[in-house]
């Protein structure tokens, strides 16, 4: 699956744990988006498209979320000192808007939250076109964090020098005009030489009006007179207004296109039931408006559950004396068992007739009922 399709993601540290594997969240590296999370973990998370529940945490433990997520990736491999080294990219899998929003709103959290040393950052995603007196250049950012950002060209400044960078980006309406100094410039092996400059951004000038459709950037050298007209003091609460607009810059990035390639859809999901319940997946299913079939193995007996768009059209095998509602809450109530899910055409009647939220909602009725009376 195409990373890029699911947006930029954040080099930050946060907790998480893989609910039936891990009691509490654990802290990590990785990277984090809206739309998934890659980090470092030693367990065995299944194959690509094994379903886990997620409960991540923000470094302060202020912010948590439990989402739902499949396996995309694994990597193993090893550092430089021989250390093996496992991580697992997952996608959230969001059972519903509201789920959504709060997924949003943790991944902001995390952004925000930062200290010394442990800043989050985007790395190698925006391109750059700088404008010389010598004509344009290409460039492209290593890096954009919250404070600052690195600019690799073919082009070298001095320490000190003033610069002016134009930023647009997915989620934004307008480009950032921002003005910084060079802090450090490094000369980088090659032919034609390259030089990575890093600019501590210091204020945010007038934006420009015109917008932009695409992600790009463009760095200007300033002259020594506008100098001056660059720097912003620090506000009262310590922070630079240069850094609440990057904050909002990266929050921009991490988040999906709304206009843009739509992700793949998934082919094939499994997982156990005893992490993640059949009513969750019914949910992700509706939300989704999947099709396909459902194969669930409950103590050595396989069901088969057909989706259509999202909807339960039909179960079976259905015993003796059983309806296909009742199958389906038995199923529902399952415990223990595993499950698997191909995306493969439904060519069957809707024998249900209703939603699947409606279907969910009646059965969990009927069965609190029935344990009323049971008392």
């Amino acid at each position: 699956m195409d990373e890029a399709r699911r947006g930029a993601r954040v080099a930050a540290r946060f907790r998480v744990a893989i609910e039936g594997i891990e009691e509490t969240p654990v802290l990590r590296k990785g990277d984090i988006s809206t739309t998934g999370a890659y980090f470092e973990i030693d367990h065995d998370v299944g194959e690509v498209g094994t379903v886990h529940a997620l409960r991540l945490a923000s470094l302060d433990g202020v912010a948590s979320v439990r989402v739902i997520a499949h396996v995309v990736r694994t990597v193993r491999m090893s550092d430089v000192a021989g250390r093996r080294i496992s991580g697992a990219a997952f996608e959230f899998m969001p059972e519903s808007d509201a789920a959504s929003a709060l997924v949003h709103e943790f991944v902001k959290r995390v952004l925000a939250y930062r200290r010394p040393g442990e800043e989050p950052s985007v790395s190698r995603y925006l391109a750059a076109r700088v404008g010389r007196a010598s004509g344009p250049a290409d460039a492209t950012v290593q890096k954009l964090s919250v404070r600052s950002l690195v600019l690799e060209t073919s082009w070298a400044i001095e320490p000190g020098e003033a610069i002016r960078v134009d930023v647009v980006a997915p989620g934004m309406t307008r480009r950032l005009r921002l003005d910084g100094r060079a802090v450090r410039v490094v000369s980088k092996a090659g032919s034609p030489p390259r030089y990575d400059i890093e600019v501590a951004v210091q204020h945010e000038t007038k934006r420009p009006l015109r917008t932009e459709s695409s992600v790009a950037l463009a760095a200007v050298r300033l002259d020594p007179k506008d100098v001056e007209d660059v720097v912003e003091p620090p506000s009262a609460a310590g922070e630079s207004d240069a850094t609440r607009v990057l904050d909002d810059l990266l929050a921009a990035l991490i988040l999906p296109p709304e206009e843009g390639p739509k992700r793949p859809r998934r082919t094939h999901l499994s997982g156990e039931l005893s992490r993640i319940r059949l009513p969750t997946l019914c949910g992700l299913f509706e939300m989704e408006r999947m099709t396909g079939r459902l194969v669930i193995v409950t103590r050595g007996v396989e069901s088969h559950m057909y989706f259509s768009d999202g909807r339960i059209f039909d179960v079976e095998p259905v015993a003796k004396g059983e309806t296909k509602r009742s199958r389906i809450g038995k199923l529902l109530a399952a415990e223990e068992g595993t499950f698997e899910f191909s995306v493969e055409k439904v060519e069957r009647p809707d024998r249900l007739g209703v939603g699947t939220t409606a279907l969910l909602l009646d059965l969990a009725r009927e069965t609190d009922e029935e344990s009323r009376w049971s008392r």
